[in-house]
């Protein structure tokens, strides 16, 4: 099952989100996503990240943070840096 870290960059910072091999096949099919990231601190303030992916690799992708929709990165998913890689599932642990 392949999955997938997608790398953009907007000011001097990289971000980036995995999408699982569900989601990934999902973008690639051009199927719309949207998804949250998992958030990062700038100047000491924390924003969430919007992932929107629509129309396949060589659709759009749309990036936006915080509460009022700030635009950080907008393009095509194909000129964004993709990296696939086999997913591994986390074992699950009884406590």
């Amino acid at each position: 099952m392949t999955a997938a870290e997608i790398y953009v960059t907007w000011g001097y910072e990289c971000h980036s989100i995995i999408l699982t091999p569900r989601n990934w096949s999902k973008v690639k099919k051009g199927k719309p996503l949207s998804i949250r990231g998992k958030g990062y601190y700038y100047e000491g303030e924390f924003f969430w990240d919007y992932w929107t992916f629509a129309g396949g690799l060589d659709g759009i992708l749309n990036v936006s943070y915080g509460n009022d929709g700030g635009g950080g990165w907008e393009g095509k998913l194909s000129d964004a840096t993709i990296n696939e890689f086999e997913y591994v599932k986390k074992k699950e642990t009884n406590l």
